[in-house]
């Protein structure tokens, strides 16, 4: 009998493990982690590495301080200068999702947008307005990416409605989905061992002594 429980425990152990392993789940990336009020990248947080290489001192991580109503209380802000942001992860993921604001001062009318583009070359742009019922200044959105080929780093420009190039940008709340990890033979082949112990210890239980 304690010979028939550790097998089972080891069975069950081993099915937690590849559960873990194969399904990661979602990755949030706490901007209050950070030293705040600091210019300056690259930055890493969770595995995944923000950086801007037209302007390395444009990002500051740093409380929203109730200028977007939209976002969370921890901004990742160009501070009011145009500039692309570099995200590089440690992982390959399949999914990204963040709250953004970017655009012209009082930019009531909308129009201005936030473009994101993959290593793998899947590309969206979604639309910024000024949120309604709010006292707010700049357009902001939700971008949420999902299907995409699987990806390690993307690169995302805010655009101004008039076509005058790149605006200022702001991101907040961001989480991603890693892609699915396989599990290495070695954990096959351990899985197999363990279930065909348990077989051998049933079918002694079931010969008469």
């Amino acid at each position: 009998m304690p010979h028939r429980t550790h097998v089972i425990k080891a069975a069950a152990g081993a099915l937690a493990l590849a559960a873990s392993v194969s399904n990661a789940g979602t990755i949030t990336y706490d901007f209050s982690s950070v030293p705040q009020n600091t210019t300056g990248t690259p930055t890493t947080i969770s595995g995944a590495t923000f950086s801007s290489p037209s302007d390395p001192g444009a990002f500051t991580f740093g409380p929203n301080a109730d200028v977007y109503s939209t976002l969370g209380a921890n901004t990742l802000s160009s501070g009011g200068a145009p500039a692309t942001l570099d995200i590089s992860f440690a992982m390959t993921q399949t999914g990204l999702s963040f709250d953004f604001a970017v655009g012209d001062f009082f930019a009531s009318a909308g129009g201005d947008s936030l473009t994101l583009t993959t290593n793998t070359g899947f590309q969206q742009t979604v639309n910024a307005a000024i949120p309604n019922g709010s006292s707010d200044f700049f357009p902001q959105g939700t971008f949420n990416l999902t299907g995409a080929t699987a990806f390690t780093s993307v690169v995302i420009t805010a655009n101004d409605a008039n076509g005058a190039g790149d605006e200022p940008l702001v991101i907040a709340d961001m989480t991603s989905t890693p892609s699915p990890v396989p599990l290495p033979a070695a954990a096959w082949l351990l899985l197999s061992g363990l279930g065909g112990a348990a077989g051998v210890l049933r079918r002694r239980q079931a010969s008469p002594c």
